[in-house]
């Protein structure tokens, strides 16, 4: 028998959960559209959860590491622009992502509502990214997790259904004016 990989195993599990709901979704049903047994697929998840935990978090690096690591620090001229367009940039390919695979979207919203800590790490890794940008080195990220925060409307899947409002945009840019004097005043400093 083939090796399977991990890729081969997400997109089989991906398309059971098209087809059930998470409740209703075995291992089981991912093993059938492999034609491997049940048996086989234990060998690389211990039980369905780790499988659609590892395959969502895959999804989610898939998304968020490009943009990550388009978050550079920039001379102090540029700092202001730069965070503007990352974020920007940065929501674009989130709501692209999310809008565009509705089942993992649903997953990641099913999962966030169980345990909210969840968004926690990404949450951090999205405040370093602002810290990178605008050269900022604060105790715990905290300029960073501010601005984030202050967009989450715009990137938390909670808030998805709103995204194709013809507002989303000079709301985007309503919310970046309301920051931008702490924003230019930690430049300032």
């Amino acid at each position: 028998m083939a090796k399977i990989t991990n890729g081969e195993i997400f997109q089989a599990a991906r398309d059971v959960l098209e087809e059930k709901d998470v409740d209703k979704a075995r291992l089981a049903d991912v093993a059938r559209k492999l034609n491997v047994s049940h048996a086989a697929l234990y060998k690389h998840f211990e039980n369905k959860e780790a499988l659609f935990d590892a395959m969502h978090s895959e999804w989610l690096d898939r998304i968020d590491q490009p943009i990550l690591k388009q978050a550079v620090r920039v001379n102090v001229d540029e700092r202001e622009d730069k965070l503007h367009d990352w974020l920007q940039a940065f929501l674009t390919i989130r709501e692209d992502a999310f809008l565009n695979d509705r089942v993992m979207m649903h997953y990641y919203k099913l999962k966030v509502a169980e345990a909210p800590e969840l968004i926690n790490e990404r949450l951090i890794e999205f405040a370093e990214a602002v810290e990178r940008i605008m050269a900022w080195d604060t105790f715990r990220s905290q300029r960073g997790l501010t601005v984030m925060m202050a967009f989450t409307y715009f990137y938390h899947p909670f808030f998805a259904d709103k995204w194709s409002d013809n507002l989303f945009q000079p709301l985007f840019e309503s919310t970046w004016l309301e920051l931008l004097p702490v924003i230019r005043q930690e430049l300032e400093e």
